[in-house]
């Protein structure tokens, strides 16, 4: 069954952690090799308890808001989201920092005692090679956890050890470099590269763990990222182009695959297909599922909400501007967006008027923007209770990426293939055009065409080092907050309020 991973976390872990709060009040010492990790079965619960931490509901709209309404073609009919485009969340809604922050740091937390007493149990005596493929789960998780955190936030406390003991200098730590934390990350991921299965022995019809294909991937996308801004290491390209190659040639070896039909990628009915590379899990249960189907599709429409006369609530959606960067027969054009709806409270025919409308309200249409199709679900009982995964990443993310490495490495003639292939599977043409400069904004744009709501925007600008140039033309601040100006401090996210106030050897980003 697809949430297999959250029913054993609840049976067997979440009473060893029923006091958990974050990070540093997580001390667990009622673990060891001695009374836990004796078999396969224990090893198990004990990771599923890392994808745990990720409440989906918390995880998932704060990223949404924080990185994916920095997307300058993002928009709202609700007001009060804008603040997200301007980069005033800071102010009006802090908890968000505050949220992504503690989860990220409880997976951390679950992932550093796994990393440590896995391999001195028992089991892991005579079952070296099990345990290894465990321990490279849990690293890849703590990476991930890291990686999406560093992007945020930039130089972070780095716990590698398990929290044992109350004292402060274990507890309350200082902020390691951007750099060192990198230096983490890639030191897990080639690990976990090296060591994760091609495929988990499944225990339902889809148990959404990392496998091989996620190891390769997401170390390619390190790679990448470290190659751009803050640290400019670009020697990485090169390392990028190494590990993401073999991924992208090679599909069979690594059982992944680009679907042919680029719309059943985001069915609910195909939920885990081989195109994910990683997800996190949502099942129709209060506080494990997903509210994104609330908030992206039209007011009233079958495709969200709590199927009632109330529908989905039309929060986020993007400008119709995003529509001009398509090619008329580009099939995520076609069947990426909702051209026109049936209300279920009333059965009228709505259809999306791409010129604007001043009209107060739900109107659909003009700035308020056209609601992508990517999270479609209408089967939940309430509006935080959906079913539909949160995707993380994709396979065809390893084709633009790889196509981006090469241009940027002075390769732009070795992109060309792979851009194809992102591209031909959705009807767009083939880009000819090996100038660099030209080149690299075609494949910035793809990325938007393909990754758009997919909560990488704001990774993306500021690896590119274009956050400033984003931000002013931003559409929905423009709108909304047109005499915000922007300031230097935006290249990071500011440090929880709270956490400064908990940790005395914290200290904020500049400008916050």
């Amino acid at each position: 069954m697809k949430n297999y991973r959250l029913l054993i976390f609840l049976f067997l872990v979440a009473g060893l952690n029923s006091c958990e709060k974050e990070l540093e009040e997580e001390i667990f010492s009622t673990y060891s090799a001695q009374n836990f990790y004796q078999n396969e079965e224990q090893l198990q619960a004990q990771n599923v308890g890392i994808y745990e931490a990720f409440r989906h509901v918390i995880w998932e709209q704060d990223m949404y808001m924080l990185v994916s309404m920095t997307n300058k073609y993002a928009t709202s009919r609700n007001p009060g989201f804008a603040i997200h485009s301007a980069y005033l969340t800071a102010d009006r809604q802090p908890f968000r920092y505050d949220r992504l922050w503690n989860t990220g740091f409880r997976a951390i937390s679950r992932a550093n005692t796994i990393i440590k007493y896995a391999p001195q149990g028992s089991f892991a005596a005579s079952n070296p090679d099990i345990v290894n493929q465990y321990v490279a789960e849990a690293r890849w998780m703590r990476a991930y956890t890291y990686f999406q955190l560093t992007q945020l936030f930039g130089d972070l406390p780095m716990y590698t050890e398990p929290v044992e003991n109350a004292d402060p200098e274990i507890l309350f730590k200082a902020r390691s470099s951007t750099a060192e934390i990198y230096d983490l990350i890639i030191s897990d991921l080639e690990y976990a590269n090296e060591f994760l299965p091609v495929s988990w022995p499944l225990t339902g019809s889809d148990n959404g763990r990392v496998t091989k294909a996620g190891g390769a991937f997401l170390l390619g996308k390190v790679y990448l990222t470290s190659a751009g801004f803050p640290l400019q290491r670009t020697e990485n390209y090169q390392k990028a182009i190494d590990v993401l190659q073999p991924l992208a040639d090679n599909p069979g070896t690594y059982d992944v695959e680009l679907l042919s039909d680029w719309r059943s990628v985001f069915s609910l009915s195909n939920e885990g297909n081989k195109e994910i590379i990683f997800s996190h899990g949502n099942v129709y249960q209060n506080l494990l599922g997903s509210l994104m189907p609330f908030w992206t599709n039209p007011q009233f429409s079958e495709f969200g909400g709590i199927q009632t006369a109330s529908g989905s609530n039309y929060l986020v959606a993007w400008h119709p501007d995003l529509l001009n960067l398509y090619e008329n027969n580009d099939v995520r054009l076609t069947e990426g967006f909702t051209y026109s709806y049936t209300r279920i409270n009333n059965g009228a025919t709505v259809n999306y008027q791409p010129t604007p409308i001043n009209v107060p309200g739900a109107t659909y249409g003009g700035r308020n923007g056209i609601c992508m199709t990517k999270y479609q679900d209408g089967g939940a009982s309430g509006n935080v209770i959906h079913s539909k995964d949160h995707i993380v990443y994709r396979y065809v993310d390893a084709f633009l990426m790889l196509a981006e490495a090469f241009n940027e490495n002075g390769e732009p003639a070795r992109a060309l293939p792979y851009l194809k292939i992102a591209r031909d599977r959705v009807n767009a043409s083939e880009i000819t055009t090996t100038d660099q400069t030209q080149l690299r904004e075609i494949i910035r744009e793809e990325r938007v065409r393909e990754l758009h709501g997919e909560m990488g925007e704001l990774f993306d600008i500021r690896r590119w080092d274009t956050t400033e140039e984003e931000y002013n033309q931003h559409l929905l601040r423009q709108f909304r907050f047109p005499n915000q100006g922007w300031d230097e401090k935006f290249k990071l996210s500011p440090i929880p309020i709270v956490e400064l106030s908990k940790n005395p050897n914290l200290t904020q980003n500049p400008g916050w």
